[in-house]
């Protein structure tokens, strides 16, 4: 079963698009328009496939399906909600929606982008995600800040600070940078209960080339918020992101006052073993003991999701790749984003199958941000790969 999703983020600030964001346009080798990479245009390379094997007569002996959902950008309800009309018992619920895909063998997803290397890339889980909002009140209006600037608590501030206390460094101090550094984990009681993480999973990361460096220099930034390993730090352990903040006054110019109100907006990206529902808890008590005023609101998430990596579905897709892309594929334990792959695992007659992530999408896809775009070559390699998977697993015992 192919699955996949044809909703989109935003196309939010239209005058950095070089074209209209849902005009399709080819240019410099790449499909540009919002959904190009996350997640349309590699949803549609199964398609292609499939009617290329069925119009040469070609489709070997394997059962194809295609799920597609428009609701992945917001929390997967829809596909939820699907996947928990179907039932345990096969003959007393053979019209459940659900029961068109409980025979599968394998979920195969193409979603996310390849490694940054640009080689083929096979990632066996990713994380999960749990969105929640901070909302603090501290007086009824916006106030003179010299009037009542000193003793007047400011919403802004005491929020920030709630903010900070979900991260924690290490002693250590880079003078020289002026930051705390060896740190960066989530300070938050209970927040990493349950984490799992294989040695399997660690093999993997520590084979992944060394280009830490190179993101630095390409991102611009003057220094990583850790000393430790990138992807160690990427894929292997949870967070707590700050996503946005609001408080008082964002016109032109300056406007002295004291903010009434502010809002941060957050998530959390979950590794295996980690469960939203219990995280969400743990973020509430640790805000309630830091500033009881404080209002926590859960958002939307997903659960994240595990394949072990020494599935039997994993030779023919790496084989595939090798083929097709003409490079040695790089294997990840877990996609560093978020997919509601888990939620498969709700079906009984699913709760064991492999979920394999198989991005076909160029590393620099720009998913969530202007200018999004698929290159043709990846494209068009991702219709191959797909039509030689499927005459490769035909033969595979999983």
């Amino acid at each position: 079963m192919f699955y996949g999703h044809y909703d989109v983020q935003p196309a939010e600030h239209p005058d950095q698009w070089a074209s209209p964001p849902f005009e399709p346009t080819v240019r410099d080798g790449a499909i540009y328009c919002r959904g190009a990479g996350d997640n349309k245009g590699q949803f549609a390379a199964h398609a292609f496939a499939v009617d290329a094997l069925v119009r040469a007569d070609a489709v070997p002996d394997v059962t194809v399906k295609l799920l597609i959902e428009g609701g992945e950008e917001s929390g997967s309800l829809g596909l939820k909600s699907y996947l928990d009309s179907d039932g345990a018992d096969p003959e007393s619920d053979a019209d459940a929606p659900a029961a068109a895909i409980r025979d599968a063998d394998l979920v195969y997803v193409a979603d996310g982008p390849q490694h940054r290397s640009g080689r083929p890339t096979l990632i066996y889980g990713n994380r999960g995600i749990l969105t929640f909002q901070l909302d603090l009140e501290t007086a009824n209006a916006d106030l003179h800040s010299g009037n009542f600037g000193g003793p007047v608590p400011n919403a802004a501030t005491e929020l920030a600070e709630v903010v900070a206390s979900f991260t924690e460094y290490g002693d250590e101090t880079d003078s020289d940078r002026g930051y705390p550094s060896g740190g960066d984990r989530v300070a938050v009681d209970g927040f990493h209960d349950g984490t799992d993480v294989t040695e399997a999973d660690r093999e993997l990361v520590a084979a992944l080339p060394d280009d830490a460096d190179e993101v630095r220099e390409e991102l611009d930034l003057t220094h990583f918020a850790t000393e430790r390993d990138y992807y160690e730090r990427l894929l292997l352990e949870p967070t707590i992101t700050v996503n946005g903040l609001d408080a008082g006054y964002q016109g032109d110019g300056s406007k002295t006052v004291i903010p009434r109100a502010a809002t941060a907006k957050l998530d959390s990206r979950l590794v295996p073993g980690q469960d939203p529902d219990t995280v969400f808890e743990r973020i509430e008590e640790h805000v309630a003991g830091v500033h009881p005023d404080v209002a926590v609101t859960k958002g939307t998430g997903f659960p994240p999701m595990k394949t072990p990596v020494d599935t039997p579905a994993a030779p023919p897709v790496l084989d595939t790749l090798s083929a097709v892309w003409d490079a040695d594929p790089v294997e990840l334990p877990v996609l560093g984003g978020s997919l509601p792959a888990a939620f498969f695992r709700r079906v009984d007659a699913l709760a064991d199958v492999p979920v394999l992530v198989v991005p076909y999408a160029n590393p620099d896809q720009g998913n969530h941000s202007p200018n999004e775009h698929l290159d043709l070559d990846c494209f068009e390699n991702g219709i191959r790969t797909t039509a030689a998977f499927l005459e490769r697993v035909a033969d595979a015992d999983l």
